[in-house]
């Protein structure tokens, strides 16, 4: 009788770890949902920045996601112009490219999405 008992309650520790291990991956995997809505609208933005319909520097764009939650993009970069120059290092005659727009990062932060989430910053 107690060898059942003790089998009874070790299959309860292992049917607990079981249920908390899953529920731990839904929690995760809803997360992960929520943060791959939040690239692919930010990716978007990034797309549609500077071709007529949309300019990031100049709006407060945001996102978004559902269980109506909508979150506020917060743009950096803007005014940070690159130099780049064409030809050898020791030629006098080196050509300079000034006035390159740097890449823009967009990020958002949000406890539903684990945390902040950043698009962009390369070129």
């Amino acid at each position: 009788m107690i060898e059942a008992l003790i089998g009874m309650l070790l299959m309860a520790i292992v049917g607990l770890g079981l249920v908390y291990t899953s529920s731990r991956v839904a929690v995760s995997q809803k997360d992960m949902n929520l943060q791959n809505l939040a690239i692919s609208q930010m990716r978007d933005l990034l797309q549609r920045n500077g071709s007529g319909t949309l300019d990031l520097c100049a709006s407060a764009p945001s996102i978004q996601l559902p269980n109506p939650l909508t979150l506020r993009v917060t743009v950096s970069g803007c005014n940070s112009n690159l130099a780049a120059s064409v030809g050898k290092a020791t030629d006098s005659a080196r050509k300079s490219l000034v006035g390159i727009q740097g890449p823009l990062v967009l990020s958002v932060s949000d406890p539903s999405l684990g945390g902040e989430v950043r698009v962009g910053g390369a070129l």
